[in-house]
């Protein structure tokens, strides 16, 4: 039985897997009478070594527009679909998604994370790599993973 969820963190990257999870987070938070909801976006960095000032300041701007655009869409989906709730919180971030997520759930004490899987396998998920699977490893609380209806 799950128990004492006060703070359920939904990482969404605005896919249809996502938001679904995002669904789930929302109703899982109304059956377990979950404090807040916190959705959370995390913008990966293009490059991790940017030789050139010129280039170094398109990647700052580049990351300014996404952030004012992911932070845009977050406030739309909030009152659009969740009826602007007091209970949900936003948050759009630039940096490494795990490192990211794992940070912030630890700093505002998030008790789950519910997160989307894409399902991917075999080549594919060796090439991308898994932020789910990762953040299972390092996340400071309980993360339940979403897999979407139609699987």
């Amino acid at each position: 039985m799950i128990q004492n969820i006060r703070k359920i963190l939904a990482p969404i990257d605005f896919s249809e897997h996502s938001m679904e999870a995002m669904r789930g987070a929302m109703e899982l938070a109304k059956d377990l009478g979950a404090e807040e909801v916190h959705l959370m976006h995390v913008i990966a960095p293009q490059q991790s070594f940017i030789p050139s000032t010129i280039e170094q300041n398109r990647e700052l701007a580049r990351e300014s527009a996404m952030i004012e655009q992911a932070e845009e869409e977050l406030a739309r989906i909030k009152k659009d679909e969740l009826g602007d709730s007091k209970k949900v919180f936003t948050c759009a971030v630039v940096g490494p998604p795990v490192q990211k997520l794992a940070e912030y759930a630890k700093e505002q004490a998030i008790d789950l994370i519910l997160v989307a899987t894409h399902g991917r396998t075999g080549g594919e998920h060796i090439l991308i790599g898994s932020v789910t699977e990762k953040l299972v490893r390092n996340a400071p609380c309980s993360v339940l993973v979403f897999r979407p209806r139609n699987r």
